[in-house]
């Protein structure tokens, strides 16, 4: 674990909230981003940060040091998002079912999308991945998280992890082919 994350870690759970502040402000941008590429809406993302911040402010003294802070901080936000994506589609499913227009298809505003270019096409790229394939890239390329700490954030070994990024990573080489510059 990092140093600073370690003192930080140990202060908060002693109940220094200045030390669990430093927490978040190295965090927040990192965990916004994470929960971003899960939603793909700034405002959700926004929400789920705070509340992963809640959420971990208020167990932070159930963390033992197993596993590093951020690979514990992400899992938190890993399952948030999860859980958030999952209650999303069912009440899609309920109002797609129980109302007299039809749902827009496409939920997302196109103002949103930070990135032009290429950003933007390796951004739709990934809309296009499974989800754990999706997040498997996030965390390893964004993120730089090793395969064995990205399986300890989403609940699979290691090997699965390496399928998920080769999937991932081929279907992204054949979706980026048109956006490749001409040599």
């Amino acid at each position: 674990m990092d140093r600073d994350d370690e003192k930080w870690v140990r202060k908060a759970q002693q109940g220094s909230k200045k030390d669990f502040d430093k927490l978040v402000g190295k965090y927040v941008p990192l965990i916004f981003r994470l929960l971003y590429d899960i939603t793909h809406n700034r405002e959700d993302a926004e929400d789920l940060t705070q509340e992963v911040f809640l959420r971990t402010y208020l167990n932070i003294r159930q963390y033992r040091g197993d596993a590093q802070f951020s690979t514990w901080l992400y899992k938190i936000a890993y399952n948030i998002g999860v859980d958030f994506k999952r209650q999303e589609k069912k009440d899609a499913r309920i109002k797609w079912e129980h109302s007299d227009r039809k749902m827009a298809l496409n939920k997302f505003d196109t103002n949103e999308n930070e990135y032009t270019g290429e950003r933007e096409a390796i951004e739709t790229a990934l809309k296009g991945l499974t989800q754990p394939q999706s997040i498997a890239v996030v965390l390893h390329y964004y993120h730089g998280f090793q395969m064995r700490e990205i399986g300890e954030i989403i609940g699979c070994s290691e090997a699965t992890v390496r399928v998920h990024l080769f999937r991932a990573l081929e279907k992204l080489r054949m979706k980026l082919t048109d956006h490749s510059p001409e040599v």
